[in-house]
Order: structure tokens, then C-alpha cells, then sequence
């Protein structure tokens, strides 16, 4: 008997338990309903007078062959340097939420020049 070959998944999908912690789910028709019925942002800081942008929202898709999945992300948007608009993932809310409290004060540090 030939055993068939099944192509390896590419992509974990997660939603959010009532916590706010990530759950695997298997059928991405699950993933994207839930996805589509749930706020996805948790922190939008919005520096009006530079424009600038932090946000943290969970993502809930990670790349199957890594390890630890970083489910959360955390984008900076509306720098003037190109390269100062950069994304950091986290694993955990907690984790983002830290991160994103940092990043904003780093660019007020860098906007104000203190």
C-alpha cells in the first residue's frame, strides 16, 4: 500500500480566548470568522502634531515552522526616515503592550530632542 504524502501546513492560525490569550484553531473558515467579529486593535497612539503612528493589534496567523509564534504586532507609521516605520512582533499582549508603551516614548524622546 502507498502511502499518501500530505503537504505540511504552512501557516498556525489563532484566536483569542476571553483572557486574551492565544488558541490554536485548525479550520482557517474559524479563524476568519473570528477574525472578522473581533476588534483586532488594542492600542492605537496617534502623536498628532508629527503624524506618527503606534499601533498593537493581534494578527493571529504565524509561519508554522517557527518556533514560539509572535501573534501580536506592533507597527510605528509616519516617520519621516523611511526605516524608522518598522513593525516589532511580540508573543504575548502583555509583551506588545510593553512594547508599544516604549516605542512611544522613544519617539517622543526623539520628536521632542530630550
Amino acid at each position: 500500500m502507498k502511502s499518501r504524502s500530505v503537504a505540511p501546513r504552512c501557516e498556525r492560525f489563532y484566536v483569542l480566548d476571553a483572557k486574551n490569550r492565544p488558541v490554536e484553531v485548525f479550520e482557517r473558515s474559524e479563524w476568519s470568522r473570528w477574525m472578522a467579529e473581533n476588534e483586532l486593535i488594542f492600542r492605537r497612539t496617534l502623536l498628532e502634531e508629527s503624524g506618527v503612528t503606534v499601533t498593537t493589534r493581534f494578527r493571529g496567523v504565524a509561519d508554522a515552522t517557527t518556533g514560539e509564534p509572535a501573534l501580536f504586532v506592533t507597527r510605528i507609521a509616519g516617520m519621516e526616515a523611511q526605516e524608522d516605520n518598522e513593525s516589532y512582533g511580540a508573543r504575548t499582549l502583555d509583551e506588545a503592550l510593553e512594547r508599544h508603551e516604549c516605542l512611544v516614548q522613544k519617539i517622543l524622546r526623539m520628536l521632542t530632542g530630550r
